[in-house]
C-alpha cells in the first residue's frame, strides 16, 4: 500500500482551523500561529512566531504495514473511527472529546503517529507546551515521523526554557534534507536556542521589587513613565468597562511622590475615555503627554500617536500628532526625548525593514494652534529593525542610549529587551541582549531608567499567582545609560515680579554631537531643562520685549557631582538704560579677535536685537588691570568694535550700535584675585534709546 505527503501552505493569518479533506494521504499544514499574551492594544501588541503545524492522517492500514503492528481488519476499522472522531471534534473546538478518543487509540497503539502528532496539535492550541513537548518527543521515535516534528520538538522547548534540551532536537536536523524554508527556520532557532544556552550561565544582577499598593492594584498595571525629576509617574491601568463585567479598557493613572514616597494613583481624567489609552511616554518637565490611541473617528489608521498638555492644573484634551508620524497603518509607542526635539515610535508602515520598525521624527516647531510640526521622518538604521518586531523604544534623558524590545534577535523567547547607543554620526551601534533573567521566555517590554541610570521601571506578570506589576531595579553596568541633570527655575520681571513665559534655549559650545534645543516657560514662568552630560553649554533666557539672561553651565564633571541646579531668572525690561554684560563672548590674552567659542552668546546677542528692532545699543569693552592703563583702553575699544562687526556682518544696522572702550575704569570685582579679574574681563551692551 502506498501514500502521498504533500504541503499545504495556509495563508491564515490567525489560529483558525481550516477542515481539509482527508484522503490516502498525510496532510501537512504549515501556518503562521499569532499568540496575543496581553490584552490591550496599546499595551502589548501581537508577538507573531512562527509554528510549523502537523496534522497527519493515515488509514489504519497504512499505519499498520509501517509499524509492524498485528490487528484484524475490524480493529483497524475501530482505530479509524476513532481517529475520525477525533479529528473532527478537534476542528469544532471539542478538545476534550478529541483528547478522549485519541487516548482510547494511544493506549492500545502507544506508537500511533498520527494521534501522537494530533494531540500534540491540541496541547499546542491549548497552550499546554510541557504536555505538547511530551507527544512530539513519542511522535520523533516512532518510524516515518518526518523532520518537521524535531523542529517542533525544538521550538516547544524553546517556549519553555528548555534550551539545551532543544539544542538537543534542532542538532538531530543537521546534514538532513530540508526545504529551503524549513531550513531557515531551524537555522534561526537554532541561533535563538544557543544563544540562550550560553547566557543563562551568565546571569545578570536583577532584583526587581515592586511599587507599593498606592500604585499597583487587583488590576493591571503596566507602561510606565516618568518626569526628568523622578516625581510623577504616569502608567496604564487595564480596568473594568462599566456596565460589563468582563470587559477591560486601558485609561490613564498618574501619581505623584514627596519625601515619604509615592501618593495614590489617581486617573487622568480628560485624557481617559471608552477608547483605549496606553504607551504614552512623558516629557521631562512632565507637562506634555505623548500616547496610543486606538480606532479613534479622527484617526489616520487602527493606532495613531496623540498628545496632550498639562496647562492651568489639568491636562487638554488630546489631539492628534498628525502627518506624517500617523499614516493608515499602526503606529503606537512613543518615547519623547528629554531635550524635546526627537520622537521615537514603533511604525507598521510601508517602507519597513520587518512588520514593526523603530522610526523617529524630528520636531521642528509647534504651530499656532499648539500642534507638532514634525520634520526629517526616519527609519533607524538596520542595526536596529530586523524582518521582525521592533516595538516598546524608550530614549534615556541622555538622548543617547536606546532600549526596545524585538523578537528577532537572538534572545530567550517571545520579545527580549535590548539596548544600543547612537554614535556621534547618527548611526546606531550593534543592539545587544541585555540578558538573563531580566529576558526570559516570555515578553519583556515597557522598560524606563530615570535620569541617573540607576533606577529601571518596567511591568510584568512572571508569578502566575499576581497580575501585572510595576517593579522597579538597579540596573546592571553592562547597560547603565549616563546620567543628566536638569536646571529647574521660575522667570521673572525684575521690575514687577510677574512671571514671564520666556523662552530657553541650551547650546554647548564644543561637542562632536552638538546640542541645542528650545523649551518655552510655562505661564507661570516656570521651566524644567534638560542639561546633557559631560559638556559645557550655555544657558540663554530670551523675550521679547525684555533684556537676555546668558549663563555658561560646565557640566564636564564626575556623575556624583551632576546635583540639579535651581535658578530665579531675573529679566530686565528692555528700555533706555538697562545693561547686561556677556560673559561668553571671549578673546585671547591681550587681543581683540573673537574666538569662536563666543558664537553662542553672540547669535543671542543677534537674536536679541532683531526681536526689539529700533533700539540703540553701546557695546562697551572691559578689562582687569593687568597691564598699563593705555594699553587697556585701547584693547577694550577694539574688542568693543570687533563685536560690533560681527552684528553688523549678521545685518544688524551700523546706526543702532555704538561702541566705548572702558579699559579698567569700571570694575565689579576685585583685581586681587583671578576669579574677579576674570569677571572685570567683560563686554556690556547698554540700551541708549532708539534709531
Amino acid at each position: 500500500m502506498r501514500f502521498v505527503c504533500f504541503f499545504i501552505e495556509n495563508p491564515f493569518k490567525f489560529n483558525i482551523f481550516k477542515p481539509l479533506k482527508l484522503n490516502l494521504r498525510c496532510e501537512k499544514s504549515s501556518y503562521f500561529t499569532t499568540f496575543i499574551p496581553f490584552v490591550g492594544k496599546s499595551r502589548f501588541n501581537t508577538t507573531k512566531f512562527i509554528r510549523l503545524k502537523l496534522v497527519c492522517t493515515l488509514l489504519t492500514a497504512a499505519f499498520l504495514l509501517l509499524t509492524g503492528h498485528q490487528a484484524t481488519g475490524q480493529s483497524s476499522a475501530g482505530m479509524a473511527k476513532k481517529y475520525n472522531k477525533a479529528l473532527l471534534a478537534y476542528r469544532a473546538g471539542d478538545f476534550i472529546t478529541a483528547r478522549n478518543e485519541l487516548a482510547k487509540i494511544t493506549t492500545v497503539f502507544p506508537g500511533h503517529l498520527e494521534a501522537c502528532l494530533l494531540m500534540a496539535d491540541i496541547c499546542h492550541d491549548q497552550g499546554l507546551t510541557g504536555e505538547e513537548l511530551s507527544w512530539l518527543e513519542k511522535s520523533s521515535g516512532i518510524p516515518g515521523a518526518p523532520a518537521l516534528v524535531r523542529y517542533r520538538a525544538a521550538d516547544a522547548c524553546f517556549r519553555l526554557g528548555k534550551y539545551g534540551e532543544g539544542l538537543n532536537h534542532i542538532n538531530r536536523l543537521e546534514g538532513e534534507s530540508l526545504p529551503a524554508s524549513l531550513r531557515g527556520k531551524a537555522d534561526k532557532l537554532s541561533n535563538h536556542l544557543r544563544f540562550a544556552a550560553e547566557a543563562i550561565k551568565k546571569p545578570v544582577p536583577f532584583n526587581p521589587v515592586p511599587l507599593d499598593s498606592l500604585i499597583n492594584t487587583g488590576f493591571d498595571e503596566y507602561w510606565p513613565s516618568l518626569s526628568l525629576d523622578g516625581h510623577l509617574l504616569v502608567f496604564t491601568r487595564l480596568v473594568p468597562v462599566a456596565g460589563h463585567a468582563f470587559l477591560r479598557q486601558e485609561d490613564f493613572y498618574y501619581a505623584e511622590s514627596d519625601s515619604c514616597g509615592w501618593k495614590k494613583a489617581l486617573p487622568v481624567a480628560v485624557i481617559n475615555s471608552p477608547l483605549n489609552e496606553g504607551a504614552q511616554a512623558l516629557s521631562a518637565d512632565g507637562k506634555l503627554l505623548f500616547f496610543t490611541l486606538c480606532n479613534h473617528p479622527a484617526g489616520n489608521g487602527s493606532c495613531d500617536i496623540w498628545f496632550s498638555r498639562f496647562e492651568n492644573g489639568n491636562w487638554t484634551p488630546p489631539g492628534n500628532a498628525g502627518d506624517p508620524v500617523n499614516t493608515p497603518g499602526w503606529e503606537g509607542q512613543p518615547s519623547f526625548t528629554a531635550f524635546g526635539n526627537i520622537l521615537y515610535f514603533s511604525s507598521s508602515r510601508p517602507g519597513g525593514k520587518g512588520n514593526k520598525d523603530l522610526w523617529s521624527a524630528h520636531l521642528k516647531e509647534w504651530d499656532a494652534s499648539g500642534y507638532p510640526v514634525w520634520e526629517r521622518l526616519t527609519r533607524l538604521d538596520d542595526s536596529i529593525n530586523t524582518s521582525g518586531d521592533e516595538i516598546s523604544p524608550f530614549i534615556h534623558p541622555n538622548g543617547k542610549d536606546l532600549y526596545f524590545s524585538s523578537d528577532s534577535r537572538p534572545g530567550f523567547g517571545g520579545l527580549d529587551l535590548f539596548h544600543a547607543e547612537k554614535k556621534p554620526d547618527g548611526s546606531w551601534s550593534t543592539p545587544s541582549n541585555m540578558g538573563y533573567p531580566l529576558n526570559s521566555l516570555g515578553n519583556e517590554q515597557g522598560l524606563i531608567i530615570d535620569r541617573t541610570g540607576r533606577t529601571a521601571y518596567f511591568a510584568t506578570n512572571r508569578s502566575v499567582e499576581k497580575d501585572m506589576d510595576i517593579y522597579r531595579f538597579d540596573t546592571s553596568d553592562h547597560f547603565r545609560p549616563d546620567p543628566v541633570t536638569y536646571v529647574r527655575g521660575k522667570i521673572t520681571n525684575a521690575v514687577t515680579d510677574a512671571p514671564v513665559p520666556a523662552k530657553i534655549r541650551v547650546r554647548a559650545s564644543q561637542t562632536e554631537q552638538p546640542i541645542d534645543f528650545e523649551v518655552k516657560a510655562d505661564a507661570d514662568g516656570v521651566f524644567l531643562i534638560t542639561l546633557p552630560p559631560q559638556q559645557e553649554v550655555l544657558f540663554t533666557v530670551n523675550e521679547k520685549g525684555f533684556l537676555f539672561y546668558s549663563e555658561k553651565i560646565d557640566l564636564s564633571v564626575s556623575s556624583s557631582e551632576l546635583a540639579p541646579l535651581e535658578r530665579k531668572v531675573k529679566l530686565w525690561p528692555a528700555e533706555p538704560g538697562s545693561m547686561i554684560s556677556l560673559y561668553n563672548i571671549f578673546f585671547d590674552t591681550g587681543e581683540y579677535a573673537i574666538l569662536p567659542e563666543s558664537e553662542p552668546e553672540l547669535g543671542t546677542l543677534v537674536e536679541f536685537l532683531r526681536q526689539n528692532p529700533g533700539l540703540s545699543v553701546e557695546i562697551g569693552g572691559h578689562t582687569d588691570n593687568v597691564g598699563s592703563i593705555p594699553f587697556n583702553q585701547v584693547l577694550s575699544e577694539k574688542r568693543a568694535r570687533s563685536v560690533k562687526d560681527y552684528l553688523v556682518e549678521n545685518d544688524i544696522p551700523s546706526p543702532g550700535i555704538s561702541v566705548r572702550g572702558y579699559g579698567m575704569e569700571i570694575p565689579v570685582a576685585s583685581n586681587e584675585t583671578e576669579e574677579g579679574r576674570s569677571k572685570n574681563r567683560r563686554t556690556t551692551m547698554k540700551i541708549t534709546g532708539n534709531f
